[in-house]
């Protein structure tokens, strides 16, 4: 029963190194969690931690650490050094955190939460895949790039075990970019895994061979069970390894079962009518999918199935992990396998034989089939992401694969499900016998775990509703095990998709480790873009605002220093090639900064395609490039700071006033209000003006003044109408909101205009009718476009952090901001997620009266900047108790943890920024 009464609630959302199961604590775990009071101005004055080995010690206070009461106000990044002698790898542990308030208040205990410290696995072991034996019948050569993998049935006594853990990890899927096997306990999905390896790892010499964790403990059964795989490869290391460990109750850790030659092992050649032909882009070629019911094993996950008929798994000889690599825990959530069941999903009949499925929204992973079929018949199966103009599936997709499967279909049950990973929306089958009911074909989505609850946004502008839903689609939908740019073709993680899909992330997950993880993966894998490398920078101070956390700050302060050194070197990338095929490790580079004149050389991606930079005219020393070279040089000075680096402080301050001092006065013309594009090595000025050159001056604040700052803005707001890429509207909207010209940026994006190949989000949605951000406007911006690319998700952010105002000032949003920027809307609703609890606010303007609420976490404080001009301010808490008058002058409130309600009058007519 919960106390009603109660002031103090327990705390939630327990995290230990920013995950919700923790299994990579190496020294010191990293405890962070939310607060909450029924009480304004409520902050935490002390914390108590408690960790055990087990549950039930925990229950009875029986406790292997009690800090006691810990006098600190932060509830983010909290670390105790007395805890880390006394834990040993491998092991679990629970823990619970309680906390004290200003108010003389104490709270129960939250629920418990679990972490394991990394168990520093054998780096050698040897994995397992399908046998190559001879075929039979009519099967077809067994080529091992698909391999079902079953264990010995595994007797469990459910009542001595605490926590049943699976480590898991392939090998062999590398060429794919792509996580490598589904995992089953029991007949259920476990999730995938296991992520990508990361080259460079660390910034060492070494390769990163993630592992995955899994909790199966609500998996497992007293009695029988089993554990399943069904993997896939391309290449000779191709290898399955997993063990299971159970942590019993009497404190005791037993290695369960370790895969080796007892378990079974089915060749997936028939079974996925693998001949060889490959579904390809320009990067990748992955397994066709031609389901042969007459070979699938049908319910072989499940603990009864008889896998008598299978051989003996083979155990490549060949170590899983060489030396020049290094086996090492996985740093963010498991990407899980989702039944995708959309509100919107329908089915239509084309034709005699001829169906056609729409998901409702586009998914990026395979299929979950149960079918009942008439008869034995061959089925043609189309995906895709795009229809035809004659209503039927664009199987060929844009952006290079070509989705055209066969499905043989036996009679009665058809129970299966696929792995490959595809983007896709539509499914067409031709030539199905038979009527096709809601759910017997859903979308077998990969994600990782994603609160729809933790954000949501709504305005009296449906458009802009639309455009923050495809934002937040695009994020929970792209969150597999890094952020990449899209898995339809690259599948590969770029710093400034990074940039979008981080800030996006931010404002619709508390889930903050995939950008994390995402970050530190693109320190070591640079992109050839050389503008890119500088929003590592931005991005690791981002991370250390949103999260509070200082870790990576300090641990990869070294390599965020060696991006600023774009000048061409032995070891520097020229830009030239762009097959990607090659490594750009990170290098120690050449400095690139002229002392001479100010500025630095080289340049970066501008835009792209090529087409969409406005006609930019390149030369020695690039505006756009600088103004970057500004921003992240202020940022790298606050990082400087963070970490103790007092002489970096200096100078990247000193850098980054020089160059916005010679970007205004050598290629700014005030004249026009317009950034000339570059400078020649001579000195003589390209004054071709670009919206590029100008929109990424506005972006980073190269501007000496509101005078200079509206001149540059009336000409990057285009008149209402997007110029470039849809990638590089994030730009040219943070520059409107920052300078002051919300307004013109919410023209921008409320441009209702949707006709086809209209560079606005109205033709996305009504002429594309894309559910995921895409690459570009149109196909007729970019043909081979996908429709799965986030770095187009820039409203979504734009909507929280630029409209709602609402972004960290001090680190893990101990302080933060609410500047609600409406423009021309009268309604705005929003919420989003922080690291220390869900931040709301609701704007209502009727006339000139205008109405705020927001609801500010415990143990934070919300400086709340009004419209200018606002008068006759009345400000009440959640019980009606006024707090403070008229603030016409100052139009800035600050307002610690609580409900309030704020009430003003606008100013009749006067011109204000925003």
């Amino acid at each position: 029963m919960v106390d009603t009464d109660q002031k103090l609630l327990m705390p939630t959302h327990l995290n230990v190194n920013l995950l919700s199961f923790a299994y990579n604590v190496e020294q010191s775990p990293v405890f962070s969690w939310w607060d909450h009071s029924r009480l304004s101005n409520s902050y935490q004055t002390a914390f108590q931690i408690v960790v055990s080995k087990r549950l039930h010690e925990l229950a009875n206070q029986t406790y292997l650490f009690n800090s006691g009461w810990v006098a600190v106000t932060n509830n983010t990044a909290v670390k105790l050094a007395q805890l880390s002698s006394l834990l040993q790898a491998g092991e679990l542990y629970y823990w619970q955190v309680r906390i004290k308030d200003n108010h003389g208040n104490i709270s129960d205990f939250s629920e418990p939460n679990k972490f394991i410290c990394d168990d520093k696995l054998n780096e050698s072991p040897k994995g397992i895949w399908s046998s190559k034996t001879s075929t039979v019948d009519q099967e077809l050569p067994k080529l091992g790039n698909v391999a079902f993998i079953r264990s010995p049935q595994i007797t469990l006594n459910s009542a001595e075990i605490d926590t049943a853990v699976i480590t898991a990890f392939s090998r062999g899927n590398e060429p794919l970019f792509a996580q490598g096997f589904d995992l089953f306990m029991n007949g259920r999905s476990v999730g995938v895994g296991s992520a990508r390896p990361q080259a460079d790892y660390d910034g060492s010499d070494q390769t990163g061979i993630y592992y995955n964790k899994y909790d199966v403990t609500e998996f497992i059964k007293n009695g029988k069970n089993v554990i399943s795989s069904l993997a896939t490869a391309s290449s000779m290391r191709k290898a399955f390894w997993c063990q299971l460990d159970v942590y019993r109750t009497d404190g005791t850790k037993k290695r369960v079962i370790v895969t080796d030659s007892s378990w079974k092992a089915l060749d997936g050649s028939s079974a996925f009518g693998d001949f060889g032909v490959k579904m390809r882009s320009l990067y990748f070629g992955q397994v066709s999918e031609n389901v042969d019911m007459r070979y699938y094993p049908q319910n072989w996950t499940t603990v009864n199935f008889q896998d008598d008929g299978w051989d003996n798994a083979w155990v490549n000889p060949n170590v899983m992990v060489n030396t020049s690599e290094r086996l090492v825990p996985y740093r963010s959530e498991n990407t899980l396998r989702i039944d995708s069941h959309q509100p919107t999903k329908k089915i239509s009949k084309l034709g005699p034989q001829n169906y056609l499925i729409d998901l409702g929204k586009e998914i990026i992973g395979g299929v979950n089939v149960h079918l009942d079929s008439q008869l034995l018949q061959r089925v043609t199966v189309l995906m895709g992401e795009q229809l035809k103009d004659d209503g039927h599936v664009r199987h060929h997709l844009a952006c290079g694969p070509d989705y055209v499967e066969n499905w043989t279909l036996v009679q009665g049950e058809n129970s299966f499900t696929t792995l490959q990973m595809k983007n896709y929306r539509y499914i067409e089958l031709v030539g199905f016998k038979g009527d096709l009911k809601l759910n017997d074909i859903n979308g077998w989505a990969m994600e990782q775990a994603f609160s729809e609850t933790e954000s949501s946004f709504e305005s009296d502008n449906d458009l802009l509703n639309r455009e923050y839903e495809l934002s937040k689609y695009s994020i929970k939908a792209t969150n597999q095990d890094v952020f990449v740019d899209s898995q339809a073709r690259e599948r590969r993680p770029y710093e400034g998709d990074l940039l979008v899909n981080g800030n996006t992330s931010y404002v619709v997950s508390s889930h903050y480790s995939l950008g994390r993880h995402s970050l530190d993966y693109l320190i070591d894998n640079p992109t050839w873009p050389e503008d890119y490398k500088l929003f590592n920078v931005e991005m690791a101070w981002l991370d250390y605002l949103y999260t509070g956390n200082d870790e990576l700050l300090h641990d990869r302060y070294d390599d965020l220093k060696v991006k600023f050194n774009r000048g061409k070197g032995a070891d520097s990338f020229d830009g030239a090639a762009h097959d990607f095929m090659g490594t750009l490790r990170n290098g120690k580079g050449i400095d690139n900064f002229d002392e001479q004149v100010g500025l630095v050389t080289n340049d970066g991606l501008i835009d792209w395609p090529i087409r969409e930079r406005d006609g930019f005219v390149e030369g020695e020393y690039n505006t756009p490039f600088n103004a970057i070279y500004f921003g992240t040089y202020r940022m790298m000075s606050k990082i400087a700071k963070v970490t103790n680096h007092p002489n970096d402080v200096r100078f990247y301050e000193q850098r980054a006033n020089r160059i916005k001092q010679q970007l205004i006065d050598k290629l700014y013309d005030p004249q026009t209000g317009r950034f000339y594009d570059s400078l020649n090595k001579d000195l003589s000025v390209n004054k071709h003006t670009s919206h590029h050159a100008s929109a990424y001056a506005l972006c980073y604040g190269v501007y000496d003044g509101q005078n200079m700052a509206d001149k540059i803005s009336k000409f990057v707001a285009n008149d209402g109408e997007f110029i470039g890429s849809v990638y590089f509207i994030y730009f040219m909207l943070k520059g409107l909101i920052d300078s002051g010209h919300a307004n013109d940026a919410i023209t921008l994006l409320t441009n209702d205009d949707n006709r086809k190949d209209k560079k606005t989000f109205a033709a996305i949605l009504d002429q594309l009718n894309a559910t995921i951000a895409p690459e570009a406007w149109s196909n007729a911006y970019k043909p081979n476009l996908t429709l799965s690319h986030p770095w187009g998700a820039t409203p979504g952010l734009t909507i929280v952090q630029g409209i709602m105002g609402i972004n960290p000032i001090k680190p893990g949003f101990e302080t933060f901001r609410i500047k609600i920027r409406p423009g021309n809307l009268s309604y705005l609703r929003v919420t989003t997620p922080s690291s220390r609890g869900i931040i709301k606010a609701k704007y209502k303007r009727e006339n000139r009266h205008v109405q705020i609420n927001v609801d500010i976490p415990m143990n934070t404080e919300a400086v709340i900047d009004l419209e200018k001009g606002s008068q006759t301010v009345v400000i009440q808490d959640i019980d009606g108790n006024q707090l403070s008058g008229d603030l016409s002058t100052e139009n800035r409130v600050t307002l610690s943890s609580g409900k309030y309600q704020i009430s003003y009058e606008l100013l009749r007519s006067k011109q204000l920024h925003v």
